[in-house]
């Protein structure tokens, strides 16, 4: 089965009514199992603080709960040498990156899987991290 790294942007538009077809099409694949999503713990709890601002405490708690059942999720918990290489990264890319972006990357570098995200400053980093990551980009709906 092949792999992809998800960011907080293509989730956090997965709950929403107005969820972009290609963003439905590929968690689809996932819910089917022909897709394996891997999903970095930081970036659960950044959906949930999301999906709380919107929709409240419990409509979160339900589509967080129904994503890691009904899907074939692989949760990712950050270990020595993850924290390391996203540190490494957000030290060289710190007024471009967040905390979770830098773990993701460095998880979706690792493994080599491409990464699913929603950030628009990622063309901005300069050097070879951008050479090696395989991007899949999705816009947010307003973009368009």
């Amino acid at each position: 089965m092949t792999s992809a790294c998800f960011d907080t942007g293509v989730l956090t538009l997965y709950a929403t009514k107005d969820c972009p077809a290609r963003i439905n099409e590929v968690m689809n694949k996932v819910k089917k199992g022909e897709l394996e999503a891997h999903v970095l713990s930081p970036v659960l709890s950044e959906l949930f603080f999301h999906l709380c601002k919107l929709s409240g405490q419990e409509k979160a708690t339900i589509f967080v709960n129904s994503l890691l059942e009904s899907h074939q999720v692989n949760v990712i918990l950050p270990d020595k040498v993850l924290s390391i290489s996203a540190g490494k990264l957000r030290c060289q890319h710190r007024s471009t990156l967040s905390y979770i972006d830098c773990m993701s990357i460095a998880h979706a570098l690792k493994v080599n899987i491409p990464f699913h995200t929603t950030e628009k400053k990622l063309k901005q980093i300069p050097g070879n991290v951008l050479q090696r990551l395989k991007v899949v980009k999705y816009e947010l709906p307003s973009e368009k």
